[in-house]
């Protein structure tokens, strides 16, 4: 899946995302997909340049299957006139290993080895980063 260009100004982080998640309802419209949680790296909501999106995404049962509560992540981009995105499964093994422990833990188990790997390395990343050191004042 290629990055998706959408031509409209975003005025911020927050209604980036919302416009991410919009079109992420679109590309799937005979399966019911909710994001129930996510987080970015975007350091502050007026933002411009590339972010990731971590998301647990729930997804009703296809026929045969039981609804689960899968990973994606969104890579993004933002210009003053331009939303850029691209949609990667966890199933895909994406290269942003940062996913937060606060998203991965909305996740249903899954006998996928990538993304099986995947959820151990973003858990091994935030367990084993060093804290934030504040500056001495």
């Amino acid at each position: 899946m290629g990055s998706t260009p959408v031509q409209e100004k975003t005025a911020s982080i927050t209604q980036a995302v919302k416009s991410i998640f919009k079109s992420l309802e679109v590309l799937e419209n005979d399966i019911r997909q909710i994001v129930l949680h996510h987080e970015h790296t975007a350091p502050h909501d007026d933002h411009e340049g590339e972010f990731v999106i971590y998301a647990a995404v729930y997804i009703n049962g296809e026929k045969d299957q039981p609804p689960r509560v899968e990973g994606l992540i969104a890579h993004a981009s933002r210009t003053p006139k331009q939303l850029t995105y691209k949609f990667i499964s966890e199933d895909n093994n994406p290269w942003p290993r940062e996913c937060p422990i606060s998203v991965l833990d909305f996740l249903t188990p899954t006998k996928h080895p990538w993304a099986i790997a995947w959820r151990e390395e973003c858990r091994n990343f935030q367990l084993n980063r060093e804290p934030f050191k504040r500056m001495a004042s």
